[in-house]
């Protein structure tokens, strides 16, 4: 990642996952040290975060806080020569820790624009930022890309084509389209033409990696376009997120897919993706009481930092039952999918259905001498079989 400050200047996209990122936090408070730094930033706020009041500012002090803790306490068990690199990025928390407060009073007392702000004045702040420049048809490529009607999209790009020298960025867009239609063969020449104009266009190159990763045939090139997509830009997260997916999937290469998400985490310890698909590399390995603590623990980091992650909450609740036999807690995870989106409802129904047949079953079929199949190494009877 280039450092904001050796840029002449730097948008700041200021979101809830923006202030909890170690990466941009870093970025940030290395900016500050500039003393003209005022004058290199333009915050926009995404998503309205809440630090605009003292409770909120807090709230963020102390996420880091924790975070700063939690490392702390687990490097204090282990050997100082074994863990070099990690006292560095203990060291990075606290400066976070110590420092976010002073950035939220600076970006709480100027005066901010969000980002709904910018597309009704025509991106002007960004314009005024840069001294006149003017980037008025990169910020329509911009409005066009974020647009929910695909076919006044594709109608708009067209007339963006006819008017402007095209680049990359407008290939991909068209390629993009194209794939949400359903035109693979449109989608595929328009990346193509995309990556022609650019090719260290990471985005185009996670996009296309990521279409023909579905195509059977077409893994190895795949893999090579989503590679150098993250070779471009290590901490493009979408992108290791695509590559471990399809080495697990494609390659059967469970320990390539476990190395793309832990360093996910490692930049990025909020990533809920990151957990919940990490839990499929345990999930590989021997039925044992340790591994099924990991699985338990990455599924409750994921809905720790993502608490409406649907996904996360059917995996585990599927898990609880089926694996630890913890029904109980299992029907919990079911009982927030419906509270998250009602429309899940039927599915969820049949879940609640398996965990009784699963309950019913267990009593039938295990003889209270087994050993437990929650893989505590315990008779059943003295395990989930007690009561």
């Amino acid at each position: 990642m280039e450092e904001i400050r050796d840029c002449d200047f730097a948008i700041l996209l200021i979101s809830e996952k923006y202030l909890k990122s170690k990466n941009c936090m870093k970025e940030v408070l290395h900016v500050l040290k500039d003393k003209n730094y005022e004058e290199k930033i333009l915050p926009i706020i995404v998503d309205n975060p809440s630090f605009y009041s003292t409770p909120g500012r807090i709230k963020y002090s102390q996420y880091w806080q924790d975070e700063k803790n939690e490392v702390d306490k687990l490097l204090s068990t282990l050997p100082t020569t074994s863990i070099v690199k990690e006292i560095a990025e203990l060291k990075i928390l606290e400066d976070i820790a110590h420092n976010i407060n002073d950035f939220l009073i600076y970006i709480s007392d100027i005066n901010n624009i969000t980002f709904e702000k910018l597309k009704e004045e025509g991106y002007k702040s960004i314009i005024e930022s840069l001294g006149g420049v003017n980037l008025s048809h990169l910020a329509s490529l911009l409005t066009i890309s974020i647009m929910k009607d695909l076919n006044k999209k594709e109608l708009l790009l067209d007339k963006w084509f006819e008017e402007n020298t095209v680049i990359s960025e407008a290939y991909a867009i068209r390629a993009s389209i194209a794939k949400d239609k359903d035109n693979i063969e449109k989608a595929n020449y328009n990346y193509e033409k995309a990556l022609e104009l650019d090719e260290n266009n990471f985005y185009a190159l996670n996009n296309y990696g990521y279409m023909i990763s579905r195509i059977d045939g077409q893994a190895d090139k795949a893999k090579e376009l989503l590679e150098k997509a993250i070779e471009l830009q290590p901490t493009f997260t979408i992108a290791r997120l695509n590559l471990g997916v399809l080495l697990s999937h494609q390659f059967k290469d469970d320990d390539g897919a476990k190395i793309q998400y832990e360093e996910i985490i490692s930049y990025d310890p909020t990533e809920a993706k990151a957990y919940n698909n990490l839990t499929n590399y345990y999930k590989s390995k021997k039925n044992n009481k340790k591994n099924n603590n990991k699985i338990c623990q990455l599924y409750e980091k994921a809905i720790k930092f993502n608490p409406d992650y649907i996904d996360a909450r059917i995996g585990y609740g599927s898990y609880l039952s089926e694996t630890m036999g913890e029904h109980n807690y299992a029907l919990k995870q079911y009982n927030e999918v419906i509270k998250i989106d009602e429309k899940f409802h039927e599915v969820i129904e049949v879940f609640k259905q398996r965990v009784e047949k699963i309950k019913l079953d267990r009593k039938t079929v295990m003889s209270r001498n087994d050993k437990c199949f929650c893989g505590s190494k315990k008779k059943y009877k003295k395990c989930h079989g007690k009561n």
